[in-house]
C-alpha cells in the first residue's frame, strides 16, 4: 500500500472522530434531514440527542483507527493483545452508544414511523 493510500485511510477515521467530537461538544446538528419531515424532527431534537450521536460517531471512528493500526503495523502476535483489548472496549462502547441513541430517538419521536 502506498503512502498516499495509507494517508487517505488514516485521514477518513480522523475526520470522522473530529466530526463526532464537534457534535458531542456543541450538541447541534451538522446538517439537515433527507426529507422535510426529517428536517423537522432534527429541529425539535434536544441537544442530548446530538451529543449521543456524536459519541456514537466517535466510537465508530476510533474503532476504524484501531483496525487500521492493527492491520498496517505488522505487530507480532504477542504485541496485539492491547489492540484486541481496545477493540473489545470499543465494541462495548459502540453497543452502549447505539442503545443510547436508539433510546433518545424513541423518547423524542425521531423515527420515521413516529408522527412529526
Amino acid at each position: 500500500m502506498s503512502r498516499a493510500q495509507l494517508l487517505f485511510l488514516v485521514a477518513i477515521p480522523v475526520l470522522v472522530v473530529l466530526l463526532g467530537a464537534w457534535t458531542l461538544v456543541t450538541g447541534r446538528s451538522i446538517g439537515r434531514g433527507l426529507t422535510r419531515g426529517d428536517s423537522l424532527r432534527l429541529q425539535r431534537a434536544p441537544a442530548i440527542y446530538f451529543r449521543a450521536v456524536g459519541a456514537w460517531v466517535i466510537t465508530i471512528g476510533l474503532f476504524a483507527m484501531v483496525l487500521l493500526i492493527g492491520a498496517q503495523t505488522g505487530l507480532p502476535s504477542w504485541g496485539r493483545g492491547p489492540l484486541e483489548i481496545l477493540e473489545a472496549l470499543l465494541i462495548v462502547a459502540f453497543i452502549f452508544t447505539t442503545g443510547w441513541v436508539y433510546r433518545l430517538a424513541n423518547r423524542y419521536n425521531m423515527f420515521r414511523w413516529n408522527k412529526p
